[in-house]
C-alpha cells in the first residue's frame, strides 16, 4: 500500500506538467485549426534556453525563468504564426501535418547545432537546498510542489482570460464562427498570434518544470512532452476540463505501471515492464477510437492546393529503366562502404513510395511507415535464414494484413485524428513488440538477403554485394512505381483521387469508402514491407523508434507524394544526408572567422527547413523539376543528346580519365545548361543570341573540365562541393537568361495602357491601372 501511495504522489506532478502542456495544445489548435506537432520541440528548446541563462551565463533561476516563459517563447510562438502558419491556412491536413511536423525535426536539429549532445547538462529544480516535504511518509521535493501549484495557476489564469478579458472572448468567438468575428471587426489573425504565443509559453513551462527529472536531451525532453498528446486527445482537442482529467489519468498511470511492475514479469515470452512507457500510446490511441469525433472543419470546403500531372504509362516504364542504369552507373564509381549509403537511400526511397497510394492518391496520412518497413523486415527475419522470393511474398502479405487491421478501427478517422492514431500505433509497436527480446534479441535482428535456393540443380545463389543489393532495391521500385502509375490511371486510382476529394460526395454515389480505405492502407503497408523485406541488413531498435517516421512523411511529400518521382526524390534527399554527414565529416562552415559551424550539424536542420517550406509550395519538389527541364523534354535532339553526353562523362569517370569530383563538375554544369541547350536546338533563337548561349555553354562545359576541383580546397569537402554546384548553378542561369527563358512570354505579359479597352472590356480597375501607368492621379480622369 505504501508503495502504491508513494508511486501516486510521484505521478501527480508528473500529470501536472502533462496537464500545463496539453493544455497548449488544445489553445493553438481550437484557435487556429492547426495541431502543432513541434509543441514538444519547443518545449525542449525552452529548457534548453533555460540552461543556457541560468547555468551557462549564471543569471538567478527566477529571472531565466521569466525571461524564457514571458518574453522569449511567446514571441517564437508568435514569429511561427506569423511567418509559418499563416501560410499554410486552407492548405489540406497533410501539408499543416507536415510543415509543424518538419518544424518539430529543424528545432531538433537546431538544438543539437547550438548545443552539442554528449556534454552533461542538468537543470537544478527549483529550491533544490530545500528539504523534502514528508506526505504521508512520502519525501516529496519542493519543485514537485511547485509543478502542481504552477498547473493550478494555469488553470485559473486560463479561466479568467477566457471568461473575463477581452482577448478570451475574442478567442472564444474565434472558435465558434471565425468568419463571423471578422464581421464584426474582430481581428482572427491577431487572435491566432496570441494563441500561438500562449501555446509556446505553455510548452516552456512544461519543458523547464520537466527538465529537472530527465538528463537534459533534445530527443528525450521532446518526447517526454509528446505524451501530452494522449490528454489533448482525451479532450477531444477543444475541451480544457477533460484535457486536465486525461492529464491525471497519463500521469498516475505511468508512474503505477512504471513502478509497481517488475522486470522480471512476463506473459509466457512477453515481457511487461514495457507497459509503462506503452501506457501513453494506449490511452491515445483508445481516446481517439472510442470518443466521439468533432468535425476537424465545420464549414467551409478545404482548398485542395497540391495538384500533381498523371505520369504515362511509357513515361513510368522510361523512369524504371533509367533508374535502374542510374543507380547501377552511380554504384560502380562507389567504393562498397559508400555503395551501402546508396543501398539506404534507395530503401527510404521504397518506403517512401508507400505513401504515395495512400497520402498522395487518397488524401490519408500515416506516421507510421518505418514501422511498416520494421514489421516486413522482422517477419522475413523470423521465417527462416534462408530468404528466398516465396518468403518475400510471405513478409509482404503480412504486412499488408497488418495494414488492414489497423485500417478497420480507423475506418472514421481522417486528418488530424489519423496521424495521432497511427503516430499512436508506431509508438505501441516500439515499445510493446521490437523492444521485446524475443521479437529483437540484443536490440537488432538480421534480415537475410535475397536467395534462390538450388531448384534447377545449378547451385544457390543470394545478393550477397551492395551492388547486387542496389540493383534489387531499384528494380523492386520500378516496378511498384510502375504498378502505381497503372492503378492511378485506371479505375481505382479515380476513386481514391475522388475520396481525397469529397469523401461525402463518394457516399452519396455509393462508393464503398470502407473497402476503398482498407485496400489502400494494404497496399501501402505491403509497399512498406517489402522495403523491409529486401532489405538485407540488420535492423535495429534505434531504426524503428516512433521518431524515425516523421523524416520518411516528411520527405516523401517535399519531394512531390502526389507522384513517383516525388517518393524517389523524397528518399534519395533522405539517402543523401548521411551521405554529406560521411563526406563532409571533419569539415566547417566558417562565418568571418568568428565561428565554424560542421557540416554534419547543418544537415540536422535541413529536413525542417525543406518541410517548413511547403507552405508556399504543396507540391513538392518533383513537379518544379519537371517543369525546369520541359524545354529539354520537348526537344528530341536534347534528349538524345543528354542521353550521349552523360554516359560519356561517366566512362570518362569510370576509368579515372577524371577525377570524382570534376565528375561531379560536370554533371552540375550539364543540368545546369540542358534548359538553354534545349531551347538552343530548337533552332528558334535568333542567330546572335544563338552565338552566345553556344558560347557560353562550351566555356562552362570547358571549365568543369579543367579547373582543379580536387585540389581547390585539400582541407574542406564542403568547400569543394559548395564551389561547384555554384559554378554549374551560374553557368546555367547564365546560358538560361541568355537563351531568353527568364523573360515572360508574350500572352502572359499585362496588356499596354494604350490597348485598355480595345482588346478587352473596359472596367473600373482598368481604368484606374491606365491612370497610373499613363502618369496621371488616381481619380483624375475617372470619376470617383
Amino acid at each position: 500500500m505504501h508503495q502504491f501511495l508513494q508511486y501516486t504522489i510521484i505521478g501527480i506532478p508528473l500529470a501536472a506538467v502533462y496537464a500545463i502542456s496539453a493544455t497548449g495544445l488544445v489553445v493553438t489548435y481550437t484557435i487556429s485549426g492547426i495541431f502543432n506537432f513541434a509543441h514538444g520541440a519547443i518545449g525542449m528548446l525552452a529548457a534548453f534556453a533555460y540552461w543556457q541563462i541560468h547555468v551557462g551565463w549564471g543569471l538567478p533561476s527566477w529571472l531565466a525563468f521569466i525571461l524564457v516563459v514571458f518574453v522569449i517563447a511567446p514571441l517564437f510562438g508568435a514569429l511561427i504564426e506569423r511567418l509559418l502558419i499563416r501560410g499554410i491556412e486552407g492548405a489540406s491536413e497533410v501539408i499543416t501535418i507536415v510543415v509543424t511536423t518538419s518544424l518539430m525535426i529543424g528545432l531538433l536539429g537546431l538544438a543539437n547545432l547550438v548545443w552539442p549532445p554528449g556534454e552533461n547538462r542538468n537543470v537544478v529544480g527549483f529550491f533544490n537546498d530545500t528539504k523534502a516535504i514528508s506526505i504521508f511518509g512520502v519525501n516529496v521535493t519542493v519543485h514537485r510542489l511547485i509543478m502542481v501549484g504552477v498547473a493550478v495557476v494555469v488553470v485559473g489564469l486560463l479561466w479568467l482570460l477566457l471568461n473575463r478579458t477581452r482577448i478570451g472572448v475574442a478567442m472564444r468567438a474565434v472558435v465558434d464562427d471565425r468568419a463571423l468575428l471578422q464581421l464584426n471587426g474582430g481581428r482572427p489573425g491577431l487572435v491566432s498570434m496570441f494563441s500561438w504565443a500562449l501555446g509556446s509559453s505553455l510548452a516552456a513551462v512544461a519543458g523547464i518544470l520537466i527538465a529537472p527529472t530527465l538528463n537534459l536531451q533534445p530527443i528525450t525532453l521532446t518526447l517526454m512532452v509528446v505524451t501530452a498528446y494522449a490528454a489533448a486527445a482525451i479532450g477531444r482537442l477543444r475541451s480544457l476540463p477533460w484535457t486536465f482529467l486525461g492529464a491525471l489519468i497519463l500521469g498516475l498511470g505511468e508512474s503505477w505501471l512504471k513502478g509497481l511492475i517488475q522486470t522480471s514479469w512476463t506473459i509466457g515470452s512477453f515481457q511487461l515492464d514495457k507497459l509503462g512507457s506503452a501506457f501513453s500510446p494506449i490511452v491515445l490511441l483508445v481516446a481517439i477510437l472510442f470518443l466521439p469525433q468533432p468535425r476537424l472543419r465545420s464549414a467551409g470546403q478545404q482548398q485542395q492546393r497540391e495538384h500533381w500531372k498523371v505520369p504515362s504509362m511509357r513515361t513510368a516504364v522510361v523512369g524504371a529503366v533509367a533508374l535502374l542504369a542510374v543507380a547501377v552507373g552511380v554504384a560502380l564509381l562507389l567504393n562498397p562502404t559508400r555503395q551501402l549509403l546508396l543501398v539506404d537511400g534507395l530503401f527510404f526511397a521504397l518506403v517512401s513510395l508507400s505513401l504515395v497510394p495512400l497520402t498522395g492518391y487518397a488524401g490519408q496520412i500515416s506516421l507510421a511507415q518505418i514501422t511498416f518497413a520494421g514489421i516486413g523486415g522482422v517477419a522475413t527475419a523470423m521465417i527462416g535464414a534462408q530468404f528466398e522470393p516465396l518468403n518475400v511474398i510471405a513478409a509482404v502479405a503480412i504486412t499488408a494484413i497488418f495494414g488492414a487491421l489497423v485500417a478497420l478501427p480507423a475506418l472514421r478517422l481522417q486528418g488530424i485524428y489519423l496521424a495521432l492514431a497511427t503516430a499512436a500505433l508506431a509508438m505501441l509497436m516500439y515499445e510493446l513488440v521490437f523492444l521485446q527480446d524475443l521479437i529483437m534479441p540484443a536490440n537488432s535482428r538480421q534480415v537475410p538477403p535475397l536467395g534462390v535456393g538450388d531448384w534447377l540443380g545449378v547451385g544457390e545463389w543470394s545478393v550477397s554485394s551492395s551492388l547486387a543489393q542496389i540493383v534489387v532495391l531499384a528494380v523492386a521500385f520500378g516496378l511498384c512505381g510502375i504498378g502505381l502509375v497503372k492503378l492511378r490511371r485506371g479505375r481505382w486510382g479515380r476513386r481514391l483521387t475522388a475520396m481525397k476529394d469529397s469523401p461525402v460526395a463518394c457516399a452519396t454515389l455509393g462508393l464503398s469508402l470502407t473497402r476503398t480505405k482498407v485496400a489502400t492502407f494494404a497496399l501501402s503497408a505491403g509497399i512498406a514491407g517489402l522495403a523491409g523485406a529486401i532489405a538485407g541488413q540488420t535492423l535495429t531498435t534505434d531504426q524503428l523508434r516512433f521518431e524515425a517516421n516523421f523524416p520518411i512523411t516528411v520527405f516523401a511529400v517535399v519531394g512531390g507524394v502526389g507522384v513517383v518521382s516525388g517518393a524517389l526524390i523524397g528518399g534519395l534527399m533522405l539517402g543523401v544526408l548521411p551521405v554529406m554527414n560521411s563526406v563532409f565529416a571533419t569539415n566547417a562552415i566558417g562565418f568571418f572567422k568568428v565561428f565554424e559551424i560542421p557540416v554534419s550539424k547543418l544537415t540536422a536542420v535541413l529536413p525542417g527547413l525543406m518541410g517548413v517550406s511547403l507552405g508556399r509550395n504543396p507540391t513538392g519538389i518533383s513537379p518544379q523539376i519537371e517543369a525546369g527541364f520541359a524545354p529539354m523534354l520537348r526537344s528530341r535532339v536534347a534528349t538524345i543528346g543528354s542521353i550521349i553526353a552523360i554516359p560519356i562523362v561517366w566512362v570518362l569517370a569510370y576509368t579515372e580519365v577524371i577525377d570524382g569530383w570534376t565528375f561531379l563538375a560536370v554533371l552540375a554544369t550539364l543540368l545546369g545548361l540542358l534548359p538553354a541547350l534545349a531551347v538552343l536546338v530548337s533552332g528558334t533563337l535568333a542567330s546572335r543570341r544563338a552565338a552566345v548561349t553556344t558560347i557560353l555553354a562550351v566555356v562552362g562545359l570547358a571549365g568543369a573540365f579543367v579547373l582543379p576541383w580536387a585540389t581547390l580546397s585539400e582541407s574542406s569537402n564542403a568547400i569543394r562541393f559548395c564551389a561547384l554546384v555554384a559554378y554549374g548553378v551560374v553557368v546555367g542561369i547564365a546560358a538560361t537568361a541568355t537563351a531568353g527563358l527568364f523573360e515572360v512570354p508574350e500572352e502572359l505579359r499585362p496588356p499596354s495602357p494604350d490597348m485598355i479597352g480595345i482588346t478587352s472590356p473596359l472596367g473600373r480597375t482598368d481604368a484606374v491601372e491606365a491612370e497610373r501607368a499613363l502618369g496621371f492621379r488616381e481619380g483624375e480622369l475617372v470619376g470617383r
